[in-house]
């Protein structure tokens, strides 16, 4: 009994260090749905209340460093209603999920994808990429900021967000 009490205790207490080392846009206190950090060095993140859900709650993204926010969604957290929305597709052996928001005329699209890389042999050998893709008149198509962290949409956003169809990012 003992050590199945010291395992757990040791399993939280690793878990516990590993969210605090992960990089974060997010207050204490907040839910961190989505947060990328990038080649700049720079860390984007949707954050969220903790009663976060299709009820109730607010979301708010930000970018930047702790030091220095460049952009922030709304500008005080709010309901996600009307302005972030989730779409998701699935593929053979995989998927992608999005959260979509417009800000000054541009489009940001967090996303988180799979996709299955082998179909030849026993295993998928699944391939994970996340990002943020940029849409506005001035990038042209897209731009793309690839996350060098493991940049998951957590699953609190599939269910609290307002849905939209699905869009190809291409």
């Amino acid at each position: 009994m003992k050590n199945a009490l010291f395992f757990a205790a040791s399993l939280a207490l690793a878990n516990a260090h590993a969210a605090a080392s992960e990089p974060t846009m997010c207050k204490p206190g907040e839910k961190d749905i989505f947060s990328c950090t990038t080649h700049a060095r720079k860390t984007a993140s949707l954050c969220a209340s903790p009663d976060f859900s299709a009820g109730g709650g607010t979301v708010q993204y930000r970018f930047g460093t702790p030091a220095n926010i460049e952009l922030q969604y709304p500008n005080t957290p709010q309901p996600a209603a009307g302005k972030f929305f989730f779409s998701s597709t699935m593929y053979s052996g995989g998927g992608e999920a999005h959260i979509r928001f417009a800000n000054g005329g541009y489009d940001y699209i967090l996303f988180d994808r799979t996709v299955r890389t082998n179909f030849k042999g026993p295993t998928n050998d699944p391939q994970f990429s996340s990002g943020i893709v940029v849409r506005g008149p001035k990038v042209g198509k897209a731009s793309t900021r690839g996350c060098t962290n493991d940049a998951s949409i957590k699953s609190d956003a599939y269910e609290a967000l307002p849905k939209e169809e699905f869009e190809d990012l291409n």
